[in-house]
């Protein structure tokens, strides 16, 4: 990889990791969007799970303190199942729909009124860890799918953005370890990932700089605003290719 790629992954890296951790999401779908122009399909998943390991770990480490162990708990052992299904399974999915039809799906459990048992049924977050898992092995970045649980927990600002990140890392854990048991190797990419996933630690540490001085209810409408624009563009996407 020559040298111009590479200064403009890292600065990718960088950037993409200071909006994760201020607002605890929509880094992973923007570096997954500039990583595609120069790696094929069967590289791109896997070495951005890696660095998406190391960001969210990341942001694990800089808040260690504020993250739920419960739902971290649960939803691991979701990714675990998720993974294992997942790497058994072709699926033959149009891409262009699939995009729109999620899109619509992630706007209408955040923005629309849901009754109760929508996010209090036995076994959330299992089943989310074991959904967002199984598809992260097909899209990458599944961050924006998952959010409005988090924000049904009515977790703080600081707690929103450690427990997605601790719940990510696992999901991030499970699929680069199925991609490496079907033959993946990061050998060719050494160098360029390591100087990525040491500037997702940097970008995060600034990221949570930036979180400790973004009020409540300024958060929340980021968070928010996020998911709405992250979903416009997927459905752009999906629209035209359709």
């Amino acid at each position: 990889m020559d040298t111009q790629s590479a200064v403009v992954l890292v600065g990718s890296a960088f950037l993409t990791s200071v909006v994760s951790g201020t607002i605890g999401m929509g880094g992973g779908i923007l570096l997954m969007a500039v990583m595609a122009q120069y790696f094929s399909l069967a590289v791109l998943i896997p070495l951005h799970g890696l660095v998406q390991l190391g960001s969210n770990a990341s942001r694990v480490l800089y808040s260690f303190q504020n993250f739920d162990r419960k739902i971290t708990c649960q939803y691991a052992a979701g990714a675990i199942v998720g993974v294992a299904i997942g790497s058994q399974v072709t699926l033959s999915i149009v891409e262009s729909w699939y995009k729109i039809g999620l899109a619509c799906f992630i706007l209408s459990i955040t923005f629309l009124p849901k009754p109760k048992f929508f996010y209090d049924f036995p076994g959330k977050w299992l089943g989310v860890g074991a959904i967002a898992s199984f598809l992260g092995l097909i899209v990458g970045a599944v961050g924006p799918l998952i959010a409005s649980f988090y924000v049904s927990e009515g977790l703080k600002k600081e707690a929103l953005v450690a427990t997605k990140a601790a719940c990510q890392v696992f999901t991030h854990l499970m699929k680069v370890v199925a991609f490496f048991l079907m033959g993946f190797s990061v050998g060719p990419y050494t160098v360029v990932l390591a100087l990525m996933i040491a500037a997702v630690f940097l970008g995060n540490y600034v990221g949570k700089q930036l979180l400790n001085r973004v009020s409540e209810v300024l958060f929340m409408r980021l968070f928010k605003a996020t998911i709405f624009l992250l979903c416009l563009r997927m459905m752009v996407f999906g629209i035209r290719a359709l």
